[in-house]
């Protein structure tokens, strides 16, 4: 029997890759392989990346494109079950913005759970509270967020205007000053890295009477910000309160360099310029600021104050009167109306102003003092004597003119008044009293102009001559 070139294999059931018998392609004899059961098909698990739109929600927000970054947060809420922290954090800030205040509050809530309870958004919803008027739980969530935002120059500003709005305490042995402690707050915090708290810093320090302090946070906060103008003016108005005219006009002209219609800025300069008597100039710089920002009650009324001093009277008044609309609160308004009403001899619309200022800013010896005048003018001698004895007696003694230095003429002006006053009424005694005491505020350091230097002068030399010889009926 020929040999056959093939193997011949008998009664054997061969398995090929697996398909009918095992895997591993073993020989079975005789047995046939148990059918594998079908298996269903695995489920397609999706990962979502709720954070995907996170930058465009932001790119919307920081253009203030807020309809569209609220649809958009809509969108991804509802997409991701409310389950994105920065969502709720930027509908917080815009609800904030647009001063839905509590809105805001929830939306920070949310996003504080989501984000396991993160202490950063205490700051959020400090500011919330704070705007709320909740100063005290503003103070406590501040402080809380200081524990993980040590270095962010917001938390100590927030927190530093939250204690300055807090009131004023009394505590058995000591006393509780909130605007001295919010100072020493920031003194403690990183205030050398942010402007705006060391603006706020110099504020503070201006109520506090430390004018010097004021002066180094102004230019300390200029060293950041050498445009910021409002510091620029803040910085010129303390050098003028001291005295420093040339440095504050140097601040002023500076901040004119950067911003040429600085309403502020120009009715500052305008005001410098009146008080050395040059009014038209003045009167110039106010054009370009009426231009600029036209309802500005300050601004009409040292106005109408420069047009009175060019003996316009009808145009003044209605400046004046414009500055009384825009302003009606505004004491020195209606103290200039007074004194104008006098000038044109209406007595009685001039009380009615003096009275007016008299109700919105009380126990002040100046307004008492131009009632008296008034009183005077319309020959009411009684109660233009008891108004002028209150005028004196609102004033301070010349020591604590002397110790204040003070630089404006309420004090020895309303003193020479009622020297005038008494000399006219015959009644010589009580005005030789009132020009010693008008003497005593010149010795003091007051500063007096020549003509009534003059004036007080020729009245001493008539009293005492009234003294010595008396006078006849001519």
């Amino acid at each position: 029997m020929e040999e056959s070139n093939q193997d011949e294999i008998i009664g054997v059931v061969t398995v090929h890759n697996g398909e009918d018998g095992d895997q591993n392609g073993m020989e079975t004899n005789g047995v046939e392989a148990e059918p594998i059961p079908d298996r269903p098909p695995p489920k397609r698990v999706e990962i979502l990346d709720c954070n995907s739109l996170n930058g465009l929600m932001y790119h919307y927000f920081a253009q203030g494109d807020y309809i569209e970054c609220k649809s958009l947060i809509g969108e991804i809420q509802s997409k991701y079950k409310e389950k994105n922290e920065a969502a709720f954090h930027v509908r917080g800030l815009i609800a904030r913005n647009e001063g839905e205040l509590e809105e805001a509050m929830d939306c920070f809530e949310k996003a504080y759970e989501l984000s396991g309870k993160n202490k950063k958004y205490f700051y959020e919803t400090g500011r919330c509270n704070f705007l709320l008027g909740r100063h005290q739980i503003a103070v406590e969530q501040l402080r809380k967020a200081s524990e993980v935002m040590k270095d962010n120059p917001k938390v100590w500003y927030w927190m530093a205007r939250a204690i300055y709005h807090l009131p004023s305490e009394k505590i058995p042995g000591k006393t509780f000053n909130p605007t001295e402690t919010a100072r020493n707050l920031l003194m403690g915090s990183t205030v050398a890295k942010d402007a705006e708290l060391i603006t706020f810093l110099g504020r503070l320090c201006e109520e506090l009477q430390d004018t010097e302090g004021a002066i180094a946070a102004y230019e300390s906060a200029m060293k950041l910000q050498p445009d910021n103008t409002d510091v620029m003016i803040r910085l010129a108005l303390v050098l003028l309160r001291m005295g420093k005219e040339k440095e504050g006009f140097e601040q002023l002209g500076n901040c004119l360099a950067y911003d040429p219609s600085n309403s502020q800025a120009i009715l500052t300069l305008g005001s410098i310029m009146q008080q050395h008597y040059d009014h038209d100039v003045a009167l110039n710089k106010y054009r370009v600021a009426a231009d600029a920002c036209d309802y500005n009650g300050c601004l009409w009324n040292n106005i109408g104050i420069g047009l009175l001093a060019r003996n316009k009277s009808a145009a003044a008044h209605s400046a004046l009167k414009k500055a009384s609309f825009i302003s009606p609160l505004d004491y020195k308004i209606s103290f200039n109306l007074g004194v104008l009403h006098d000038i044109m001899k209406l007595h009685c619309s001039a009380l009615h102003y003096i009275k007016l200022c008299t109700e919105l800013k009380p126990n002040n010896a100046k307004a008492v003092g131009a009632m008296a005048v008034i009183m005077s003018h319309m020959n009411d001698v009684k109660n233009a004597r008891a108004a002028y004895k209150k005028s004196i007696e609102l004033q301070p003694s010349p020591s604590i003119v002397n110790t204040l230095l003070l630089s404006f003429h309420v004090f020895w002006f309303q003193v020479l008044n009622y020297a005038i006053f008494e000399y006219r009424t015959k009644n010589f005694a009580a005005a030789s009293t009132a020009v010693q005491i008008y003497k005593q505020l010149e010795a003091s350091g007051m500063k007096c102009s020549a003509n009534h230097k003059q004036t007080a002068s020729l009245l001493d030399s008539v009293l005492k001559q009234h003294e010595e010889t008396p006078p006849t009926e001519n």
